[in-house]
């Protein structure tokens, strides 16, 4: 009996942390494909060629980039809820 309890207690403070660090890995993810996305698309804007889809892996949509100075923005997969948003002037990402 005492030993349940003490899993009880275990287990009531280490949920809350595993489900902290699956949103963080969730939305890191979606922020590191996006960051990559947007200096490729970037380079390939400044040469005058056309940028690839924005790929779909660790965001579960993401806007493709077609011109400077516009903004892309990529949203996580559950249970991650902030989204990314790139600056096609200068490469830079951003979650919010």
């Amino acid at each position: 009996m005492i030993v349940v309890a003490i899993i009880a207690i275990l287990a009531s403070v280490a949920l809350p942390a595993y489900n902290a660090y699956r949103v963080r890995a969730s939305e890191r993810a979606c922020l590191a494909e996006m960051a990559n996305y947007a200096q490729f698309s970037l380079v390939a804007l400044q040469d005058g060629d056309t940028p690839p889809a924005a790929p779909e892996r660790a965001c579960a949509s993401a806007d493709t980039a077609t011109a400077l100075g516009e903004t892309i923005e990529g949203r996580p997969h559950a249970p991650g809820v902030a989204a990314t948003r790139c600056d096609m002037d200068t490469g830079s990402c951003r979650s919010l």
